[in-house]
């Protein structure tokens, strides 16, 4: 119905809105460690992993917080999304991959790297990568998408674009469950 259509825009925008402007800024600066689980923003140590299911559920997500930060990145991505929001990148140019983010559009999206995981946001202006860095500054960092060295060196990039998905927006608005894929 136009009604429900409405309201899942509206819950789309509001959720990609907070997480963007309120979550992603209080965590920047926060110390990374490989095997950090901190759950407050600039006290203690976060891996990239717990980066990702930290922030999906203090944005209101009811996300198996540990498990799901200790999966293969690819692992987490399909937990929140199906393979019709998720594309696959070997070998491509950042520059390419870059421009297929700007193409499909505006919005959150979960990356998972060769060894690595984080956010990625097409603001339509520009698309950032927002993760627990393992290179300098290791700390929680938003950095253009192109000039990120993790970004550019890996081989291999899963995208899902979680804020496309009705289903993993719905489950924002019922607080339903979401459980952790773990093969």
């Amino acid at each position: 119905s136009v009604r429900r259509a409405e309201v899942m825009a509206q819950a789309r925008t509001l959720v990609s809105r907070s997480i963007y402007t309120k979550l992603f800024p209080s965590w920047y600066g926060t110390a990374w460690d490989f095997n950090g689980t901190t759950e407050v923003p600039q006290q203690g140590k976060i891996a990239c992993g717990y980066f990702v299911s930290t922030v999906l559920r203090d944005a209101g997500w009811r996300v198996q917080r540990a498990r799901l930060a200790q999966q293969a990145s690819e692992n987490i991505i399909l937990s929140l999304t199906t393979d019709r929001y998720v594309k696959r990148f070997r070998r491509v140019a950042i520059g390419d991959f870059v421009d297929a983010v700007k193409k499909w559009g505006t919005g959150i999206y979960v990356v998972g790297l060769d060894i690595h995981t984080g956010f990625i946001v097409n603001t339509g202006d520009e698309v950032y990568f927002i993760h627990s860095s393992y290179v300098d500054p290791y700390t929680v960092v938003r950095e253009k998408a192109t000039e990120s060295k993790i970004l550019a060196a890996s081989n291999y990039r899963v995208l899902g674009k979680i804020s496309a998905d009705d289903i993993f927006i719905q489950k924002w608005l019922l607080t339903t469950e979401i459980v952790t894929r773990t093969a």
